[in-house]
């Protein structure tokens, strides 16, 4: 008889707790921020990133002045573009041994950068590879 009543108590609590009318939802007295249109957030992103880089000639980067793992730019015209790396020749000295390997990795807008163009690079550099040839990771390239 216990177990029944116990039951029965059980049975009524569940099905009172079931019956409640739902709530309101809690309306937050916070100011509510405007979002920022993604091409107009990516605009920024990109200003903010081009904007803490310090441009370098070909010069320092052969005479190992740039420090690894800095955020650098490079002026110059792609002498050749083989598998997303392009090799930069540099603007200052049109000698043939002053170029620059740029891994291409954009974020930005996805273009075909042919032969010839004139580019200014974006990036982090990375050191120098086998070759001996300064490389730099492309975050940003625009072509000029």
């Amino acid at each position: 008889m216990k177990k029944l009543f116990a039951i029965m108590i059980t049975t009524a609590v569940l099905a009172a707790c079931s019956n409640e009318e739902p709530k309101d939802p809690i309306e937050s007295t916070e100011p509510v921020e405007e979002t920022v249109p993604k091409e107009q957030a990516g605009d920024e992103v990109e200003k903010g990133l081009k904007a803490d880089t310090i441009e370098h000639e070909y010069v320092a980067f052969a005479d190992d002045q740039v420090p690894v793992n800095s955020k650098v730019k490079f002026l110059g015209t792609v002498t050749a573009v083989i598998e997303g790396t392009l090799t930069v020749q540099s603007n200052a000295d049109e000698s043939s041994d002053e170029i620059v390997y740029v891994k291409d990795i954009r974020l930005g807008e996805r273009m075909d950068i042919l032969e010839g163009s004139e580019v200014s690079v974006y990036g982090t550099y990375v050191g120098k590879n086998d070759e001996d040839i300064p490389v730099i990771k492309g975050i940003f390239i625009d072509v000029d």
